[in-house]
């Protein structure tokens, strides 16, 4: 709408408002000019700066956004699929184009976080941050990056579990008086599964490491479309939202036994088709009114090089 149109059409809109008394508009008008006004004499004395000069030209989109939030936006939009996989993304520092991130919890070291990466943090920071040159990834803290690619969160508790056990196995053993530490029946020194140390070799016989199984080409799920497939026994329900892939046990969390394919995908929301529940699609949470119901069960997915992978074994 031209300039000049727009101002006739608010002064006959004003004018038909005062004649009619409707005291809720003229409220808002009135509102608008005490928003407007205080900036705009800031605007014309030139001082930018000011705060109210700032807030007006920002609500109208007339200043750029500083660096650090418009990446700490852009990575608002992929942190749901991260945390969906016990993952978390934290934004370090922003210097000349470079976006330093720390990816923690169970991305560390996952041989998919180089993925997610490069696919959807690379992707969403150069739709949102002009000056984005490339993300570089930062251990955690107290780690120091010898070169070495690290441990996945179940690899290294594997790792711990497995020290602690070969440090066990090194040191003599002392039988105590009711026979916790008591050396194992081969004599290779490790406490039996009730004594010291056994809840850890118990633990490390239930921990699983992520297998990861093909379950199709990225190209055979289209973006908004809904997919079960087979893998091991189980089924696994594929979910492909403006083309970033997300995977979950097929089953509707309400009663635990009927399945999700059904459904139906609207944007980001996952509807069951027997109880027409509501899901986050991206991290399995309940997206309706009774946000404190269970969720569905994520299964870990990546994809390299067009091929779909899902690790069934440790949802």
């Amino acid at each position: 709408m031209e300039f000049d149109q727009a101002v006739a059409e608010l002064d006959t809109l004003v004018q038909t408002l005062e004649r009619e008394g409707d005291e809720r508009a003229l409220l808002l008008l009135q509102l608008m000019d005490a928003v407007h006004r205080p900036a705009l004499e800031r605007i014309v004395a030139g001082d930018l700066e000011h705060p109210l000069a700032f807030a007006l030209m920002a609500m109208y989109d007339l200043v750029p956004l500083e660096e650090r939030v418009q990446v700490e936006e852009a990575l608002d939009e992929v942190r749901p699929y991260i945390e969906s996989h016990g993952g978390g993304l934290e934004l370090l520092d922003v210097q000349d184009g470079v976006v330093h991130v720390r990816m923690h919890g169970s991305c560390h070291g996952c041989a998919a976080s180089a993925v997610t990466l490069r696919r959807g943090v690379e992707e969403k920071l150069r739709e949102r941050f002009e000056g984005f040159k490339e993300v570089v990834s930062h251990p955690p803290e107290g780690e120091e990056d010898n070169g070495e690619p690290p441990a996945s969160g179940i690899e290294a508790r594997l790792l711990q579990i497995e020290h602690f056990n070969g440090a066990l196995r090194a040191e003599p053993s002392t039988p105590a008086p009711n026979g916790a530490g008591a050396p194992a029946p081969d004599g290779a020194g490790a406490p039996a599964p009730g004594g010291a140390g056994g809840g850890d070799l118990l633990q490390i016989e239930s921990l699983k490491r992520p297998v990861f199984v093909d379950v199709g080409r990225i190209e055979e799920l289209e973006p908004g479309a809904i997919k079960a497939v087979d893998v091991d026994g189980n089924s696994i329900l594929l979910v492909n939202i403006g083309g970033e892939p997300y995977a979950f046990r097929n089953v509707c969390a309400v009663e635990g036994r009927l399945p999700l394919d059904g459904g139906r995908l609207t944007g980001s929301v996952l509807v069951c088709p027997w109880h027409n529940c509501a899901y986050d699609a991206r991290s399995g949470k309940r997206a309706d009114d009774e946000p404190g119901q269970p969720s569905l069960a994520v299964v870990p997915i990546a994809l390299a090089d067009g091929v779909l992978k899902v690790a069934a074994n440790v949802a």
